[in-house]
């Protein structure tokens, strides 16, 4: 069996550590931070310092396939999330208002999802795998690099362990880049002399404006709008959480200057008070004061480039190969599915560090890079949105691109026919992609009756209420 370093002690890093020690693998974390998880899920929350993970204390939202995850593969954490006051949420509870039946249905349990707050999430994955086997996670570790051995393949760079910031080495048959958006695993092929992996980056340009708040009884918002919601130049996230807590976050374009003032308690707090189905979601106890995050890049990453891996040894895992617009909440969904696959590749080729590079690279390609561009797709879209919203512009209704009229009438379907909701539901859950859904003839006819027609509009401040809010 091989020995692993795996750098970050992420949840995904902690995921793939758990599937990988399970099946006899060495495993040893390295995490930057150097705070052990606290003793309970309130201290978790109130004074874990994670400073290497930017959207720590930001809005997240699992989706039903995080769980279905959890389930068939790691039962042990959803189990400890659950003894942490994790909420069981199903998303049938928040269906458009505009349908006219609402009810359940048999099979509406796949969209039943288990989710809370990061620090809550995080502490559970800490909990399991640092009482599982064969795992050693070392805190306070700073990576400064890899270190090369002998090629396994002419010409391509293979790592056999990495160097820490104060020297110590650690030494592996594969290390695991776990490091997520603030990965640098680009940096670090090209200067052991190999050639660099092919690369995606762009600033999609939204700003995040959070907070998060506490039930005063016991009793949690009642869902009178979506989870996301769009509002011209904004979109509202209403998200329930752990413990009888929830979080409310408000996006906007980060240069879009005017709304900077978000980051303001008195001007958020305006803001969401305007907004019919989200102002009863902050009649709590605020537990912190709106924590503001921009400057998150979309980025995609292969290390198999015209065929060839460019390195060995060194494999990247969730938001280290890919992350995109956290408000999809998609994050932990692929992140796990990232790392159950690469436990499945190193079973198929255990011994063959160049060819596990390839096998790797090919699953990713088939089964989680089409999420990653079905969301890029959408971050672009939706800036464009903003951005006629902002310019005070007429909504284009029906885009000349099929598949642009197929996606736009998708939603506009949901609104008014139960099936499509529930095929929408699981694009949103990340249980289908659209793809698949509008390849049903069912669904495909149903949407296509309302390529044109406009959505119903949620209820808020018009561009120029909202601009006047801000001051």
């Amino acid at each position: 069996m091989a020995r692993v370093v795996i750098v970050g002690a992420g949840p995904i890093g902690l995921a793939t550590a758990i599937l990988l020690a399970r099946d006899g693998h060495a495993v040893t974390v390295l995490e930057k931070d150097a705070q052990a998880p606290p003793v309970t899920e309130l201290e978790a929350w109130e004074r874990w310092e994670r400073r290497g993970v930017a959207q720590f204390r930001q809005a997240h939202f699992m989706q039903a396939r995080f769980r279905h995850l959890l389930d068939a593969e790691l039962p042990e954490v959803r189990n400890q999330i659950r003894a942490l006051g994790g909420r069981r949420f199903n998303l049938i509870t928040a269906l458009p208002q505009s349908l006219s039946d609402r009810s359940f249905r048999p099979g509406d349990e796949r969209f039943e999802t288990l989710t809370g707050r990061r620090p809550i999430l995080e502490y559970a994955f800490a909990q399991v795998a640092a009482r599982t086997p064969a795992i050693e996670i070392v805190r306070g570790v700073g990576v400064d690099g890899p270190i090369v051995g002998r090629s396994v393949r002419p010409g391509i760079p293979h790592v056999i362990g990495v160097r820490t910031k104060d020297g110590a080495v650690f030494s592996a048959d594969l290390i695991i880049d776990a490091m997520g958006r603030r990965s640098t695993l680009g940096e670090w092929v090209v200067a052991l002399g190999g050639r660099a992996p092919y690369e995606e980056a762009t600033d999609a340009g939204f700003a995040y404006y959070t907070r998060h708040f506490r039930s005063r009884d016991g009793s949690v918002p009642a869902f009178r709008g979506p989870v996301s919601a769009t509002l011209g130049s904004i979109l509202t996230l209403t998200v329930l959480a752990d413990n009888d807590t929830w979080t409310v976050a408000i996006a906007a374009m980060a240069g879009d200057r005017p709304l900077k003032a978000l980051r303001h308690n008195e001007v958020w707090e305006r803001v969401a008070r305007t907004i019919p189905h989200v102002a009863h979601w902050i009649d709590g106890d605020p537990l912190c004061d709106v924590t503001p995050m921009a400057g998150v890049l979309d980025r995609y990453r292969r290390i198999v480039v015209d065929s060839q891996p460019v390195v060995t040894g060194l494999l990247p895992v969730g938001d280290a190969w890919a992350c995109t617009n956290p408000t999809a909440g998609r994050g932990f969904s692929l992140g796990l599915m990232h790392a159950i696959a690469l436990r499945d590749a190193m079973r198929e080729v255990p011994d063959d560090p160049a060819r596990l590079a390839e096998v790797f690279d090919h699953v990713t390609e088939e089964a989680l890079t089409p999420w990653y561009r079905d969301q890029i797709n959408r971050d672009y879209q939706r800036a464009a949105e903003v951005q006629t919203a902002i310019d005070g512009r007429a909504p284009v209704r029906s885009p000349n691109d099929p598949a642009k009229q197929m996606q736009a009438a998708l939603l506009t379907a949901a609104s008014f026919d139960p099936d499509v909701a529930r095929a929408f539901f699981e694009v949103f859950s990340c249980l289908a992609l659209p793809a698949e859904i509008l390849g049903r003839p069912r669904i495909h006819e149903k949407v296509a009756a309302y390529i044109g027609v406009a959505p119903p509009q949620m209820p808020g401040p018009t561009r120029a209420e909202l601009v006047a809010l801000m001051s």
